[in-house]
């Protein structure tokens, strides 16, 4: 085996440990954002979050590592979709952040019987 061969194994197999440590991060904001969202009695759209930025930081209690910012949709009444973002720090929870959104009211009962003309 020569050199050359095992530098392309060792690319791959690095490779393959990110993205799957990528993966089980993304999983782990899903699940987050979902809980938050039903803690809110809110529906969580599509069953996915996309990642919309990566960064190196600095954090007081991890020391350096990569700040992940994911973006997800959701619902207040089915009707609507607005946007969401999760932010991570390492694997820790650093925020989220729900667009403004609007409730659906609910139609009040009727005081009196309506009158027919």
């Amino acid at each position: 085996m020569s050199i050359s061969l095992l530098f392309v194994f060792l690319l791959v197999a690095a490779f393959i440990a990110v993205w799957a440590h990528h993966a089980n991060l993304s999983r782990h904001a899903i699940a987050l954002a979902r809980q938050h969202l039903l803690d809110q009695n809110l529906q969580f759209l599509d069953q996915s979050a996309v990642l919309c930025r990566l960064r190196p930081m600095r954090d007081q209690r991890q020391g350096w590592c990569w700040q992940r910012r994911y973006r997800f949709e959701f619902s207040a009444q089915g009707d609507r979709r607005y946007q969401g973002w999760i932010t991570l720090n390492g694997r820790r929870l650093a925020g989220i952040e729900l667009q403004p959104f609007r409730e659906t009211a609910t139609a009040e009962p009727l005081s009196r019987d309506p009158t027919i003309h």
